[in-house]
């Protein structure tokens, strides 16, 4: 298989001192190619989230590598991501509402973004904004609308615009789907996979939904209390899982 897009190697994160330090991820080893999907999967707590803010930058780890196109971007001793790189690697927060400002018509939080990013006129940062948010299902009218005349669907739809106006190499989803409903879902998912294909994106999707993963992912990793207990291909993983913590996720699967 070909080098990872990004990677996380060995990445540790501990909070708090002496007695009382925790690591909420414990040396972690994730990785995602090009037009590849990863799940992360666990219960809240698992250190999911954590991991992703130091793949994407927002969360300096307190050991470990990030590697993006086999260079190595970011670690410890950086106090930030380089901008130059940062472009690459975007973020879906959980949720859609407090993600976008609410002073902000649609088209402006989208605008904003590209302007920062693109370096356009702001005529032309509202013509690509408009043509993101087209692309995602965001009609002219919509995206006139504070985000708050928007169903929780339609503002993730948004938030998905604003993370791509740089013109991501990887999409970080971080529970995009839990706060909207399962038509809503359904929606974002196919979103999601036609961007994958279309785009050739590399998509890193965290969810605690075993089912959501299944359906868009190729690849798992399951996180019990910041460690990383098992990954391979997310189908026989689900359907044969070798770890007594994955087979507790998948038994308190409603229904099963």
């Amino acid at each position: 298989m070909a080098a990872a897009l990004l990677e996380g190697k060995d990445i540790t994160v501990t909070f708090g001192r002496g007695a009382e330090a925790f690591d909420a991820v414990h040396v972690a080893n994730v990785a995602v190619h090009a037009g590849e999907a990863v799940g992360i999967v666990g219960e809240s707590g698992s250190g999911k989230t954590t991991l992703a803010r130091v793949l994407v930058g927002l969360q300096r780890p307190t050991a470990g590598e990030v590697w993006l196109e086999g260079e190595r971007i970011f670690t410890r001793r950086h106090q930030q991501m380089p901008r130059s790189e940062r472009w690459k690697t975007q973020i879906i927060f959980q949720d859609p509402y407090s993600s976008l400002n609410p002073r902000m018509r649609v088209w402006q939080a989208v605008a904003e973004a590209v302007q920062v990013w693109q370096s356009l006129s702001k005529p032309e940062a509202k013509l690509e904004a408009l043509q993101l948010l087209h692309a995602m299902g965001i009609s002219d009218d919509q995206a006139q609308q504070f985000p708050k005349a928007l169903s929780g669907g339609q503002r993730q739809r948004v938030s998905v615009a604003r993370a791509l106006a740089p013109g991501p190499k990887v999409l970080i989803a971080d529970e995009p789907t839990s706060s909207i409903d399962q038509s809503a879902q359904a929606q974002l998912l196919n979103l999601l996979r036609q961007l994958q294909t279309a785009r050739g994106l590399a998509i890193i999707f965290i969810s605690h939904d075993l089912g959501l993963v299944r359906y868009l992912t190729s690849r798992v990793y399951v996180m019990q209390k910041g460690d990383i207990v098992e990954t391979g291909d997310t189908r026989l993983i689900l359907e044969q899982p070798e770890h007594s913590y994955t087979r507790l996720l998948i038994d308190s699967i409603p229904g099963r």
